[in-house]
């Protein structure tokens, strides 16, 4: 694990060696676990050798305070913006998904903007203890703050991804004024964060998903007009503290990666290689002189139904399309229970032994 080998390629530099991520969801660590012989007191990042992304409460130890919109019950969770999600079961696997769309029922920006908007000035931010060694507990990670920016995401979890999507066509105002008011939460809370950490977080992400499998969910015209200038206001902003702008999208983006360049975005994620145009040699001649390149190897078709064989030529082919600078390798989103255990560990152990 080295963070300079992040930064670097964070800074579209040759590493010393490729940087690789791992990310799971706990149903996939205990069959990794299982199958693999982790120990418990092992972290599945520290057992495959990767580097690592965290946030600055995972170094603190605690988190902040925010206000609550609602009591929260079992199998049921209300965030700070009033969205409620209830837990489904999928398979094995738990999700929650949204149950009720506080603002389906707003029809003018009248009525979005008297909703009970949160305060971010209300948000408890904890306090570095006196005396406390920041870079000594940070240690070789790379602090990334994803917990602020979401004008697509917010914005359609609030009003509903079909009445947004229409509104934007026959009622803009509406959607135009759910996106100023997220934005009057999330910039004030970022800035805050940015000031309370001064040079503690490297940088701030976004986890707005813009793209089905074959297409935008919308027009890259509509996007640039509602979603993207307030995206550069939140990069260049954590640009004037010195951190870098992180987004995340699924699918195929292709489309609208120059605009993301064009809002201050430095890393893409997760590169979903198997979506329509997402060709990795065709992105690094396009964008690798302007961006760097986050993920890329396939959890659609070649972690969960390939060979390990299979795992390890495209873990060469990534590095070769992708790299040397401006790429940290990964799988192309969270991994499923559904990826193989040999091929997870086909993954780590080729790229440890190619990137030697």
């Amino acid at each position: 694990m080295s963070r300079n080998d992040v930064i670097d390629a964070i800074n579209i530099r040759q590493p010393a060696r490729i940087p690789f991520t791992i990310e799971y969801r706990a149903e996939t660590e205990k069959i990794l676990r299982k199958d693999l012989l982790i120990p418990e007191d092992t972290t599945l990042s520290r057992f495959f050798g990767c580097d690592e992304f965290c946030s600055i409460w995972t170094i603190l130890g605690k988190g902040p305070v925010f206000p609550v919109k609602s009591i929260q019950t079992p199998g049921v969770t209300t965030d700070v913006w009033g969205v409620e999600r209830k837990k489904i079961n999928t398979g094995t696997v738990e999700y929650w998904e949204i149950s009720h769309y506080p603002l389906a029922d707003a029809e003018t920006s009248a009525d979005i903007e008297k909703y009970h908007w949160p305060d971010a000035d209300a948000v408890i931010l904890p306090e570095i203890p006196a005396g406390f060694n920041f870079l000594q507990a940070r240690g070789e990670r790379v602090v990334l703050d994803m917990s602020c920016i979401g004008p697509f995401g917010i914005a359609w979890s609030l009003l509903g991804m079909e009445k947004m999507l229409m509104d934007m066509y026959i009622n803009p105002s509406v959607v135009s004024a759910t996106v100023s008011c997220i934005e009057k939460y999330t910039l004030t809370l970022m800035k805050r964060l940015c000031k309370t950490y001064p040079g503690c977080i490297d940088l701030v992400g976004c986890g707005d998903d813009y793209g089905t499998q074959t297409n935008l969910f919308l027009s890259p015209e509509s996007i640039k007009e509602f979603f993207m200038p307030s995206l550069k206001r939140h990069y260049s902003a954590a640009a004037r503290f010195g951190a870098k702008g992180y987004h995340h999208s699924c699918g195929a983006v292709f489309g609208i990666i120059d605009q993301f360049i064009d809002a201050g975005v430095n890393v893409l994620n997760p590169i979903q290689t198997s979506a329509a145009g997402m060709i990795p040699a065709r992105l690094k001649k396009e964008f690798g002189s302007r961006l760097a390149f986050h993920g890329g190897i396939d959890i659609n078709e070649t972690l969960r139904t390939g060979s390990p064989s299979d795992v390890r030529d495209e873990v060469r082919s990534r590095i070769n399309e992708l790299g040397p600078n401006g790429y940290i390798l990964a799988p192309t989103h969270v991994l499923q229970p559904d990826s193989r255990p040999e091929n997870v560990a086909a993954l780590y152990d080729e790229v440890r032994r190619y990137c030697i």
